[in-house]
């Protein structure tokens, strides 16, 4: 596969970012390697450095057919700054995934300028999401991590954390739909102190990736559309019916609703609810209390918003079940007699 020029490389990451839903502002020219940026998220900011570059065959002939790698060319020596992620990764056309490097591991001359990643690993990437591989080289160990694009935004923040925890990271794929006591198992049949304290930190790295891979399932199965309102505009938030909170919550995404900010956090705060079928209605308990603070400025513009239902998403298998939209009510202080009055 021939190499892509960089600035199409930079832009599939950056737009992968914002699909993400991170705020991505520019601070050096889409064609300069290190690419440098800001990265808004939430309440978090990230100031970053990044090379990229084309993931090609670097097999020698048939004897390593599945081999490929990075060819760090055209780059200066990496330098760590304080406050500053550094980057070091590459992209792979064929099956639409990235691969990134620990580029701690790369701060003197090598040998040999590449970095490698067999197409197992990709192929695994392209359809579980997150995919690792763990090669014993001269210099010692060295780690890829490879994702799909929408998992992109968890790589950047947790990618020092994934690093940190070899070598228990080969088994991250196999944590990524771990139950509970899959879970407590792993951490304890590791072999000492130093081996249970990485793999408590690997798994949660990978319920972090699993709440990552809630919100693009949601958002798609929504087409990108607040269900209310019908907002778009990358002003969506994936909001969970039964709250994170709640001990019966899941990342299934059956429990997800695309919801405009305003929305969601009217939804979280227990004023909006959703009935069973999807049906609307303000919780008017709570809306007496506002009214006796007088902070029910703007009342008449979320009622007029409101549809009398939600638009549910177009796949059956997406479609939220009214267990869960009860469970989410109770879990937000709705009572017997609130949902009653609504229904």
């Amino acid at each position: 596969m021939p190499g892509i020029r960089f600035p199409h490389i930079a832009e599939k990451f950056l737009a992968a970012l914002e699909l993400a839903g991170a705020t991505v502002i520019l601070q050096s020219a889409v064609d300069s390697r290190p690419l440098t940026a800001g990265v808004v998220v939430g309440g978090e900011s990230y100031r970053m450095e990044i090379y990229l570059w084309t993931i090609t065959h670097g097999g020698k002939g048939r004897k390593r057919p599945r081999e490929y790698r990075i060819q760090r060319t055209a780059a200066a020596p990496f330098v760590l700054k304080a406050g500053v992620r550094t980057i070091m990764g590459g992209w792979h056309e064929d099956t639409g995934t990235w691969a990134f490097w620990d580029v701690r591991r790369h701060l003197t001359k090598a040998k040999s300028p590449s970095s490698q990643i067999s197409l197992d690993t990709l192929e695994k990437a392209s359809i579980a999401g997150l995919a690792t591989e763990t090669r014993n080289l001269h210099e010692g160990r060295e780690i890829a991590i490879a994702v799909q694009p929408d998992f992109l935004l968890w790589y950047i923040q947790e990618y020092e954390r994934i690093y940190d925890v070899a070598p228990e990271v080969d088994d991250a794929g196999n944590l990524v739909d771990a139950s509970p006591e899959d879970e407590r198992n792993f951490i304890d049949t590791a072999s000492d102190e130093h081996a249970v304290s990485r793999r408590h930190g690997l798994v949660e790295v990978v319920r972090q990736f699993r709440e990552a891979r809630f919100r693009p399932l949601v958002l798609r199965a929504y087409g990108y559309r607040c269900c209310l309102t019908g907002v778009a505009l990358r002003l969506v938030d994936a909001a969970h019916i039964v709250p994170v909170s709640d001990p019966g919550s899941t990342d299934d995404p059956r429990n997800g609703l695309a919801l405009n900010p305003l929305l969601h956090r009217a939804y979280d705060a227990g004023l909006l609810g959703l009935l069973p079928g999807g049906r609307t209605a303000l919780n008017e308990r709570r809306l007496d209390g506002l009214r006796a603070q007088r902070l029910d400025g703007g009342l008449n513009l979320l009622r007029q918003s409101l549809p009398p239902e939600m638009r549910m998403p177009s796949s059956p298998e997406f479609r939220p079940p009214d267990e869960y939209f009860l469970r989410g009510l109770r879990a937000r202080g709705w009572t017997d007699d609130d949902i009653g009055s609504s229904a």
